[in-house]
């Protein structure tokens, strides 16, 4: 499955035991054959431009995608990031974050192998086979060495900080860690998710957990549904863990990205209050202390913060969460209980009840629910086209692409399901639609069998060009 339902892909993976917290003053200790070998540095790299697929040279299958910032000289270290996408697309990623790395310094690397699915020992060989790599070749700062992934690669992302170590922090969007594996290593956490993205729950609990633990740590929740960060939360991420990196003393104070980060958090505790989203006022409050506390002088944040929590307003609307909460959890077990025996009549009245205008917490709610009706649609189309059931592939198609019209995995399912009946100009017509909405998966446009049958078609190779675009 595509980006929207990549949590559930990843369940299979099992975590193994993590080693304990390092030395290097925010609980980290640096791999100590990176930081002790003096390596010859690859000067040939190219700045300033994403390098697609770069091979391992101790394991040529393993590739990974690199952007180096035009700033790089192999005699200085840098700050890196390494990426785990769902679908092993190390390039999206960077392709949607390289303006922040040239502003800010940044080595990207991401990954062309790790993906949902995959159980953790090869997870973890894959991102070590391109972690060791990548210091062989960059000249990359030990001390500043961040993971970050959307969804089930956000697992993988904490899993290497817990396992490893050596990270000072993770870049989390769209999915947390099991909090019953505990933090046996200390690590800054930054999380990233929609209010719509059906995972914002286990975010929100992990996010608890990392307080119970005396972590530092900020939940950033925008108005989106499962995919990767915006640019824009994206690069408020980067100012915070450099921010961490100045209080921890592994990076030099620097006035202006500190005035900012001020000024930023300032933008959107506005918004908040405006909006009247007290949740998410909360969530920036605790972030701008953290992130800023021995900093910049915030005695009126810290005083803004406790006035919110001793609001009713903010109160009322904790309370609210919580019984939301159970609601969202009961109505996850119907849907997946019920579907195949509920007809589209049903599903049809069902999802226009949760399109209804509500009040704020409850549409954020709803919103979630018709992301995760969406999910138990697609599996069930994508079970039935591989079973060559027709009839209950079109249902599931269909009640999918009414709960959420804008993925383009609908359209994709649908040209598919064309192809089952023979029709091939409507499935060309359902393609178009798909990267018109955003598909950009090139390698499964060129390798799923369904569609074989329309790959020497004219207008095919062109669907694929756009594919391609909206990838980058």
């Amino acid at each position: 499955m595509r980006s929207v339902f990549c949590f559930f892909l990843l369940l299979s993976i099992c975590i193994s035991s993590c080693s304990s917290a390092g030395e290097d003053g925010t609980g980290n200790k640096p791999d100590s054959s990176a930081a002790n070998a003096a390596p010859v540095f690859d000067s040939s790299l190219p700045k300033g431009k994403l390098i697609d697929s770069l091979a391992c040279k101790k394991a040529a299958d393993q590739t990974y995608a690199l952007y180096l910032p035009s700033s790089y000289a192999s005699d200085k270290s840098y700050p890196c990031i390494y990426f785990f996408d769902a679908h092993r697309r190390g390039g999206l990623p960077i392709n949607m974050y390289k303006r922040i790395a040239e502003k800010y310094g940044f080595v990207l690397i991401g990954s062309n192998n790790s993906k949902n699915g995959l159980q953790w020992p090869e997870a973890h060989e894959i991102a070590k086979a391109m972690m060791d790599d990548s210091r062989s070749r960059i000249n990359i700062d030990p001390y500043r060495i961040y993971t970050a992934g959307f969804s089930g690669g956000s697992r993988v992302a904490c899993a290497l900080a817990m396992q490893d170590g050596g990270v000072a922090a993770v870049l989390g969007i769209a999915a947390a860690y099991p909090a019953e594996q505990g933090t046996q290593s200390k690590f800054d956490y930054f999380g990233m998710v929609g209010d719509r993205d059906f995972n914002l729950n286990e975010m929100r609990q992990w996010d608890a957990s990392l307080d119970q633990n005396g972590m530092a740590h900020q939940l950033l929740t925008s108005g989106a549904t499962h995919g990767w960060a915006s640019a824009d939360d994206m690069e408020m991420a980067m100012l915070w863990i450099q921010a961490r990196a100045m209080k921890n003393q592994k990076q030099p104070r620097n006035d202006s990205l500190l005035m900012a980060i001020q000024s930023e958090y300032k933008r959107r505790i506005a918004a908040m209050k405006q909006a009247g989203d007290w949740i998410k006022l909360h969530e920036l409050l605790s972030g701008i202390v953290e992130a800023l506390d021995g900093l910049n002088n915030i005695t009126a944040w810290k005083k803004e913060l406790t006035d919110l929590q001793n609001n009713a307003a903010y109160k009322q609307a904790v309370q609210k969460q919580s019984q939301l909460q159970l609601e969202e959890q009961t109505q996850q077990r119907e849907f997946g209980g019920t579907f195949a025996s509920k007809d589209e009549m049903y599903w049809t009245a069902k999802i226009a009840t949760l399109k209804a205008v509500r009040p704020l917490q409850e549409s954020q709610m709803n919103g979630r629910l018709l992301a995760y009706l969406g999910f138990v649609a697609y599996m069930n189309a994508n079970n039935a086209l591989k079973a060559a059931d027709l009839n209950n592939s079109s249902k599931a198609i269909h009640i999918f692409r009414l709960a959420d019209p804008k993925n383009p995995d609908g359209a994709y399912l649908q040209a598919v399901y064309e192809l089952s009946m023979g029709d091939k100009d409507d499935a060309l017509k359902s393609l178009r639609e798909a990267v018109r909405l955003g598909y950009n998966d090139v390698g499964q446009l060129k390798t799923d069998q369904a569609l074989a049958s329309i790959r020497t078609d004219a207008s095919f190779a062109g669907i694929v060009a756009v594919a391609a675009t909206n990838a980058k």
